[in-house]
């Protein structure tokens, strides 16, 4: 799966604030879906905890009706800041995810093929070495 949007950012960066504008262009992708529902839904993800280890913080939920995932992947090489990780790590990655509710094997893939990237050393120092983003969606 191609995120609709990366971003990189070289300094550390405020998790509410990468959240944001990577939701953001989820929005605006190119499937439309109830904004504020998703968003609840997301939130209360985030309360949960998101952390995934490997350096991943993971907020997804499922949205009725949606037609497809849609997904936005950001790289903070300082690490974000405001969010909880096990054992003081630094979360570099964030990865917004958002499935159809309908279809819990799109989510369940979606989650499993980033994860495989993230258990990839090589990936991931490929990824923590690009500046371009439009080389970092090439690499998925």
């Amino acid at each position: 799966m191609v995120p609709i949007y990366t971003r990189i950012y070289a300094q550390p960066v405020e998790f509410n604030r990468a959240l944001g504008y990577a939701y953001d262009a989820l929005v605006n992708g190119p499937y439309k879906f109830d904004a504020m529902s998703a968003w609840k839904g997301l939130s209360e993800r985030v309360a949960q905890g998101i952390y995934m280890g490997q350096g991943l913080l993971l907020p997804h939920t499922r949205v009725p009706s949606l037609k497809g995932p849609l997904m936005a992947f950001v790289v903070c090489h300082g690490g974000f800041k405001g969010v909880k990780t096990r054992n003081e790590e630094i979360a570099q990655f964030l990865c917004v995810l958002l499935s159809p509710a309908e279809s819990a094997m799109a989510h369940t893939v979606a989650i499993a093929n980033v994860a495989k990237l993230l258990l990839n050393p090589e990936w991931k120092e490929k990824v923590l070495a690009i500046t371009d983003e439009q080389e970092l969606k090439n690499l998925f």
